[in-house]
C-alpha cells in the first residue's frame, strides 16, 4: 500500500526521506503497519523482499520500508544489499560501497567494520561491497546463490539478529536465478514485490511456486494509477497477505 513517482531523479531516491509528511510516505507507513502486524504475532524480523523478475521495485521498497521502520516507528533497523548481480543499496542511499557484505563473507574485516550508518537513527546499511579476492580464485563469490549459504548471509544474520528490532534484506530476484528456497532458508519472512501489468501471471505463479508459501508474507502489487497535476505517473501499491 504504498505510491512513488515515476519520475526519473525521484525513482533514485529514497523518497521518505524527503516527504516526511507526504502521502507517498503515508503509504509507506501503513505498509511497515502491516507487516509490523504480521511479524510480531508469528516473531519474524528477518524480512527478504524480492520479486519475480528485475524492475518491479524491490530495493524501492526495501529502503523506503527501513527508513519508516526506523524513523517513525523507532525500530531497530539493518538493511542488507543480498542481490550480488544487481547490487543497488548504496546507490538508493548515496553511499560508498568499498567495503560490506561481500568483505565479511570473505572475514577481510569484521561485520561492525563493514556497516555503514543510515541518514537517520536507528538505520545501519550492509551494503555489497567489493570482492577483494579474484573471482578465478578459490573461495570467491560467483553468483548470488553463494552469499545465501551458511558460510554467507546465515551466518551472519545468527550472529547479528538479537542486535536488531527489523532486518530487511533486498533479495535477488526469483527468476530465473536460482533456486528460492536457499533464500526460504536464511529469512523469517518474504515480501513479494509485483508490478501489476507486466509480470506474465505463468511467471508470477512460478515464482510463488518456488517461494512456497510458508515464508511468505505477503505481496505489494504496483500499478499505474493515475497522472497528478505534477505530471508525474504515480503508482500504486496495494499489501496482501498470504496465509
Amino acid at each position: 500500500m504504498m505510491s512513488i513517482s515515476n519520475d526519473s531523479v525521484l525513482k533514485q531516491r529514497v523518497v521518505v526521506l524527503d516527504e516526511d509528511a507526504s502521502f507517498v510516505t503515508d503509504r509507506y507507513r501503513l505498509l511497515f503497519a502491516k507487516v509490523d502486524l504480521v511479524s510480531r504475532k508469528e516473531d519474524k524480523k528477518v524480512i527478504a523482499i524480492t520479486s519475480a523478475v528485475k524492475g518491479e521495485g524491490k530495493t524501492t521498497t526495501t529502503s523506503n520500508l527501513s527508513v519508516v521502520s526506523a524513523r517513525d516507528f523507532g525500530k531497530r533497523v539493518l538493511v542488507i544489499d543480498g542481490d550480488y548481480k544487481n547490487p543497488s543499496l548504496a546507490r538508493k542511499f548515496g553511499v560508498q560501497d568499498e567495503v560490506g557484505l561481500l568483505n565479511v563473507i570473505s572475514k577481510e574485516c569484521d561485520f561492525s567494520d563493514a556497516l555503514t550508518p543510515g541518514p537517520i537513527e536507528n538505520l545501519s546499511l550492509l551494503t555489497m561491497g567489493r570482492q577483494a579476492v579474484h573471482p578465478s580464485k578459490k573461495g570467491a563469490h560467483k553468483d548470488n546463490a553463494y552469499i545465501w549459504t551458511e558460510r554467507g548471509i546465515i551466518s551472519i544474520l545468527k550472529n547479528v539478529r538479537d542486535q536488531f528490532d527489523y532486518i530487511w534484506i533486498d533479495a535477488p530476484p526469483i527468476l530465473p536465478l536460482f533456486d528460492m528456497s536457499v533464500i526460504s532458508e536464511a529469512v523469517d519472512g518474504i515480501v513479494l514485490v509485483v508490478k501489476t501489468g507486466e509480470t506474465p501471471e505463468a511467471v508470477l505463479t512460478e515464482a510463488v511456486k518456488t517461494l512456497g508459501s510458508k515464508k511468505i508474507i505477503g505481496s505489494v502489487l504496483n500499478r499505474a494509477e493515475m497522472s497528478w497535476k505534477h505530471g508525474y505517473n504515480r503508482y500504486s501499491y496495494e499489501y496482501d497477505r498470504h496465509h
